[in-house]
């Protein structure tokens, strides 16, 4: 009697744990199916969120250029449409046909530095840049120069225009109706004025490879015959360079033309200068000149020229300057 009542109530615990381990299966699934269906919940709002930001964002850089300066943005649309198609190239010159239209002939620029040209009333300024293009004060000038509906004369280092992330500035530049010229290959006194006398040859294939290296990127058909020292031909008179009267007669074989300058802004005269002390010195050294050659620099460093070319701009407009580049 005492094992079947002891048999009996084990069976009775069995059934119980039997019992609990199904009602605990069955909370266990339905925990499971719940904590899917709130994680797959929680996927389909993450993904609609991420959609819904998305949209937000592209609606909030429309919105951007909608409220952005309209000038800046047409300034900006132009000189891509103008680097898409390359003006046609004059054979043998440095400018395009309508930048050829504010080109003066090298020949008469340099009789203006030294004195000798034409006397007349006319008030003629040239920018000229030396040592770009950059990347980060060329674009500047260009679009100040467009702005202000202004022709430059860039004298152009061939290491620089070899550079693969310049060659759109060097197309802009001559597309926008702007004249390049040489300004040597590497810009290395060492190389070119070693004992600091000139090294013809290597002047001259300097010269020819920076000519080279414009052709390039613009075509055949370009040329330029237009050049600046490094330093500047005063420094070579100033120097009594020995081989100043043999480099003078190459030049005259290869009808090049040597351009100095009779002012300046002042952005490579030792220390740092802000942009109104450029104005300033641009102000003072253009005072007396008629026909002001201008030497300012555009290379990188040099973003004080950048701002303050607007100015320098707008004095010599006030003045009664009209503006010309160098052919």
């Amino acid at each position: 009697m005492r094992k079947d009542i002891m048999r009996s109530s084990d069976l009775r615990k069995k059934r119980i744990r039997k019992k609990r381990k199904k009602r605990f299966l069955i909370t266990l699934s339905v925990l499971v199916v719940i904590a899917g269906g709130i994680l797959f919940a929680q996927y389909i709002i993450n993904k609609e969120n991420k959609k819904n930001s998305q949209n937000v964002n592209v609606q909030a850089s429309k919105e951007d250029e909608k409220k952005s300066d309209p000038k800046e943005n047409e300034n900006k649309k132009d000189s891509k449409e103008e680097n898409k198609e390359d003006k046609p190239l004059l054979k043998n010159k440095n400018v395009n046909p309508e930048g050829d239209k504010y080109a003066i002939e090298a020949e008469k620029v340099k009789s203006m530095i030294e004195g000798k040209g034409e006397k007349d009333d006319k008030k003629i300024a040239f920018l000229t840049f030396d040592d770009g293009p950059s990347t980060t004060v060329t674009p500047k000038i260009l679009d100040t120069l467009k702005e202000k509906d202004v022709k430059a004369t860039f004298f152009l280092v061939g290491n620089a225009v070899d550079n693969k992330k310049h060659e759109d500035l060097v197309k802009r530049a001559f597309n926008e109706g702007h004249a390049l010229a040489n300004h040597s290959y590497t810009h290395n006194y060492k190389t070119l004025y070693p004992g600091n006398h000139i090294n013809i040859d290597a002047y001259m294939d300097e010269f020819n490879k920076t000519n080279e290296a414009i052709k390039k990127i613009l075509g055949d058909d370009f040329n330029t015959r237009v050049m600046r020292m490094p330093g500047g031909y005063m420094s070579r008179k100033h120097y009594k360079d020995p081989n100043l009267n043999a480099f003078d007669q190459k030049l005259s074989e290869k009808n090049i033309v040597s351009i100095d300058w009779n002012a300046l802004n002042g952005d490579a005269e030792g220390k740092k200068r802000g942009a109104g002390e450029l104005l300033e010195r641009a102000k003072k050294t253009v005072k007396g000149h008629d026909k002001a050659i201008i030497l300012m620099h555009d290379t990188y460093g040099k973003e004080g020229t950048a701002e303050a070319l607007p100015q320098i701009i707008d004095f010599l407009k006030g003045e009664g300057y009209e503006f010309r580049s160098i052919k």
